[in-house]
């Protein structure tokens, strides 16, 4: 069984993770990193542990992401600090990457050797209102901040149980088993409506694992 590492920097707009982690958390053969990544102490020991890693980890990231890079916390001026792009990415090329952040599938392509990455991921109802703003004024006009709560829910409880049945084996198992959550979890939202706008929803998750992208090279 492989043995893994979860990074999860402290951002409070990613607190709805916290799920994913605890589920890894109960695997035997975990070691995480959650912490305030201003910390330059911390972050320098995380990095100094990567370099010793071998092709038997699987790495979970957790957080914000972008095409180009994958943030840590947020500065005291409320900028994203960087903590992983293009200059120190060789550190984690061996091992096995699953990247919960938005575009991650595009920053591990032709970085990293065998991923799990995802697209787009609407990970707080700010980055709607944002883009009604400043963008399409009739972006999502469907969605309050409790649908997008409720999207999370889904999105987050989709990979805990992909996690759970999966046990992390390998990058293989967990993928087939996010691709079987997924559906199960938008099957579920259309036949029991249990959910307003249970439809609008369904299709957040169906978008999400349309773009669920995995590569390996072993």
């Amino acid at each position: 069984m492989s043995r893994l590492i979860c990074i999860y920097p402290e951002d409070k707009t990613t607190d709805f993770l916290m799920p994913i982690y605890e589920q890894l958390e109960t695997l035997s053969n975990f070691v995480g990193y959650r912490f305030d990544t201003n910390d330059y102490s911390k972050t320098k020991n995380l990095y100094n542990v990567l370099k010793q890693l071998d092709n038997d980890y699987i790495i979970f990231f957790l957080g914000h992401g972008a095409s180009n890079k994958l943030y840590g916390s947020v500065d005291k001026d409320g900028n994203k600090l960087t903590l992983f792009e293009k200059t120190n990415i060789k550190d984690i090329k061996n091992t096995s990457f699953v990247g919960i952040a938005c575009r991650s599938k595009d920053f591990a392509y032709n970085r990293l050797l065998n991923y799990i990455g995802f697209g787009d991921i609407i990970s707080d109802y700010s980055e709607v209102l944002e883009e009604r703003n400043f963008g399409d004024p009739d972006y999502m006009e469907w969605a309050s901040e409790e649908d997008i709560i409720n999207f999370q829910n889904e999105f987050v409880g989709s990979i805990v149980d992909a996690i759970k049945l999966s046990e992390c084996a390998n990058l293989n198992s967990l993928y087939s088993m996010l691709r079987l959550i997924f559906n199960k979890r938008i099957a579920s939202l259309l036949v029991n409506r249990s959910l307003q706008n249970y439809r609008q929803i369904a299709d957040m998750l169906f978008d999400i694992n349309n773009e669920l992208s995995y590569y390996t090279t072993t």
